[in-house]
């Protein structure tokens, strides 16, 4: 007998240990949800050995989910759980109902008590919460009474606790029927949950990061715009001889055109405010220290440092006190171009922001943080109540958040629960842009799911349970009760289904509807199999357009500048590889802002129309890419071309557009376009970078301009120095 004890002990000691290091490992399903498994080994434990065999293994076990949470309560509840299972099975109840009853009188009410006193789980999470611990007390449950019941016999008698009941065969049956067929559902159930939760955040992610870019990629071009604007603007000043009164309506006339900019303004040498725009600005709106701005960054940089400047965030002063961004870029006089004379400095209005924002939240539930160099707030959605200028602190992925998704928390950084998912997105100026999606509507959607699952569960295991106590009760009806019914008839053969005149009726009406059964599900089967292939087909054509979408121009039809960039190194690695040259050319229409204001943007259209029929036209060559690579610019890269006849044949397609008449929409109208073009050409080996042959081909092109419009300046690049042979 104390042979046996030290047996059970040893056993029970076993379990314990199994269960803590399964119990180190929870199975996640979806953020800080997780699925318990090592507690079937108390359960065995209180089955085989008894209640506080049970208890003992239980301590044991659950030591594990406390080093995993750090939670004191699972000592409590999981304790108690062991005694009940224990208790239970003594008293003749089976383990399965014995823990859907722990858990609906005890289990659930405690962990409610608990959470609402020592845990700091939101309260419209928690409901959700106390379900998931009740199934799954039932589930590592149910996965230790099937484990016992294919457990050899000899086992159970050797170290089973005695019954105090004996259970009949049908109670038997129907437990075996309801524990199977139960596990199984639920393990139907967490799989698909799991595969759907999986996927669905994987959709997420993909919307999140492509938002991320898009916006990303506006913002990119809005800082830029303004920057080049500004740019061009010292460039003309500083060719210009020109008087203060003139730079001052040069400079009004330039913010008129870019009301992005809040304010402008041109300094001296010193810096002091000569100009600004609004000119109301100089007439006494402003203290006379604030016209000296020479202790500013974005003087010293464009003045000392000579190089055009985009500063971090900071507060404005004199002009307003609002946050701004300063671009500034260098004047230099005429006669001297290395020594700056003052800079042109403009203040991006940043509630421009807003409009992307606004825009985007048109089509998705998301919020947008900008943030600089410094990790300084530029811009964030009003909804995230974060104040421009300030540090964006945040904490990121909660060490039990087990979501495929980055999350981070902004407002309550010590909450387990994230707050939001979130994607990054690197600007070429040092800046940051966080998209962020609320976490809590997947939560909800996951909440949903689980507790429509659990339910559905619940019914099904009713429903399961009294079928089977029906069918197991017919099946233990005394055989003799079972021959009675059986009947004989001579009018059906049905030999060739191994059913003969001995057969009962009930397994001849079983053969009946089997076969009708099979005669529906082929049916469903190959009804399913025409809807599988149409929607198969949709789907193809679905994939077809966003193809297209994401590798052409909605209005000119040709490539876009994402295709150009992801073509471009296949190309310049088989010229290079070939020893063939590459041309490139970029095309710009001149005046076209002219069109766009006499005719319209529907004759500005008219016109990109226009020059892309002419490009395919003359440009159809299998490995030509045409690209829209802007507003009005053309992108053409031409692999191995004729590097003799190339120049002559981008003259002529020049000539010919200048004679293309272009009808305005309402055919009222007749006008023409000409364009500039700069071009280069250079074996492949020249450089594995679209933006160094650009680079140079946008040099060709700025001359071109220059040179009075309407021309092909086209040069021939050297490989190494990047000398150009004109």
């Amino acid at each position: 007998m104390e042979k046996i004890k030290q047996q059970k002990l040893l056993l029970a000691s076993a379990l314990g240990l199994l269960g803590l290091v399964v119990n180190l490992y929870p199975l996640p399903l979806f953020a800080n949800i997780q699925l318990i498994l090592g507690n079937a080994s108390f359960v065995a434990s209180a089955v085989l050995f008894g209640p506080w065999y049970g208890l003992y293994t239980a301590i044991i076990a659950v030591s594990g989910l406390f080093i995993a949470w750090g939670s004191p309560h699972v000592y409590l509840l999981f304790s108690l759980e062991a005694l009940f299972l224990g208790l239970a099975h003594r008293k003749g109840v089976y383990s399965l109902y014995s823990s859907m009853i722990f858990w609906l009188v005890i289990g659930m009410p405690l962990f409610y008590l608990y959470a609402i006193l020592n845990s700091h789980i939101p309260s419209s999470h928690l409901p959700f919460i106390i379900l998931k611990q009740g199934i799954n007390g039932v589930f590592y449950t149910a996965i230790a009474s099937m484990l016992l019941l294919l457990t050899p016999v000899s086992l159970h008698l050797f170290l089973k606790s005695k019954d105090r009941k004996r259970h009949t065969f049908n109670t038997q049956l129907t437990y075996a029927f309801t524990l199977v067929i139960f596990l199984a559902l639920l393990f139907a159930a967490l799989l698909f949950n799991n595969q759907f939760i999986n996927r669905h955040q994987q959709l997420l992610s993909e919307n999140i990061n492509e938002s991320a870019h898009h916006i990303g990629n506006l913002t990119q071009a809005h800082i830029d715009t303004h920057a080049q604007v500004l740019n061009s603007a010292a460039n003309w000043l500083s060719l210009s001889e020109t008087s203060i009164e003139q730079q001052q309506t040069a400079l009004s006339k330039l913010h008129q055109q870019y009301p992005g900019y809040i304010t402008m303004l041109i300094a001296d040498e010193r810096g002091m405010i000569e100009s600004a725009s609004p000119v109301s600005l100089l007439n006494g709106a402003v203290k006379p220290a604030d016209l000296d701005v020479s202790d500013r960054d974005y003087f010293i940089e464009a003045f000392v440092n000579q190089k055009s400047f985009i500063s971090p965030v900071f507060l404005g002063r004199g002009f307003g006190n609002d946050p701004i961004v300063a671009i500034s870029a260098p004047l230099y006089s005429p006669q001297n171009a290395y020594q700056p004379i003052g800079i042109i400095e403009g203040s991006l209005d940043l509630e421009r922001f807003k409009e992307i924002d606004r825009t985007n939240k048109l089509f998705r539930d998301q919020y947008i943080v900008l943030v600089d160099r410094q990790n300084r707030v530029v811009f964030s959605s009003p909804e995230l109540s974060i104040q421009p200028l300030s540090n964006f602190s945040y904490s990121k992925d909660n060490a039990l958040d087990t979501s495929l998704l980055p999350t981070l928390n902004i407002h309550d950084k010590a909450n387990m629960s994230p707050e939001y998912l979130y994607a990054a997105y690197d600007l070429d100026i040092g800046w940051t842009l966080y998209v962020l999606n609320p976490f809590r509507p997947l939560v909800m959607l996951v909440e949903q799911m689980y507790i429509a699952t659990f339910a559905i569960l619940a019914i099904s295991l009713l429903v399961i349970f009294l079928i089977t106590r029906i069918i197991s009760g017919r099946l233990t009806r005394p055989l003799e009760k079972i021959a009675r019914k059986f009947s004989t008839s001579n009018k059906n053969d049905n030999s060739d289904y191994d059913i003969d005149e001995e057969s009962p009726k009930e397994i001849y009406s079983l053969y009946k509807r089997l076969k009708q059964s099979k005669s529906q599900l082929i049916g469903y089967q190959l009804e399913l199999e025409e809807k599988v292939s149409l929607r198969t087909f949709e789907l193809e054509l679905a994939n077809q357009k966003l193809k297209s979408l994401a590798e052409r121009d909605p209005l000119t039809g040709l490539y876009n500048r994402r295709y150009a960039e992801e073509q471009f190194p296949l190309v310049q690695e088989s010229c290079q590889r070939s020893d063939e040259v590459i041309a490139i050319a970029i095309l710009d229409l001149d005046r076209f802002k002219g069109i766009n204001d006499t005719y319209g943007h529907l004759g500005g259209d008219q016109t990109l129309n226009t020059v892309a029929k002419l490009l395919e036209k003359d440009f159809k060559r299998d490995g030509d890419i045409i690209v829209r690579y802007g507003g009005e610019e053309f992108l053409i890269i031409m692999p191995l071309c004729n590097a003799l006849k190339i120049e002559s044949h981008l003259d002529s397609f020049r000539q010919r557009l200048s004679q293309v008449i272009i009808h305005t929409p309402d055919d009222k109208t007749k006008f023409s376009v000409t364009a500039s073009i700069g071009a280069v050409i250079a074996n492949g080996t020249y450089s594995a970078l679209l933006e160094d042959w650009i680079k140079q081909a946008d040099l060709n092109l700025y001359q071109a301009k220059n040179s009075g419009r309407n021309k092909l300046v086209f040069t021939t690049l050297k490989d190494n120095n990047n000398k150009a042979n004109r």
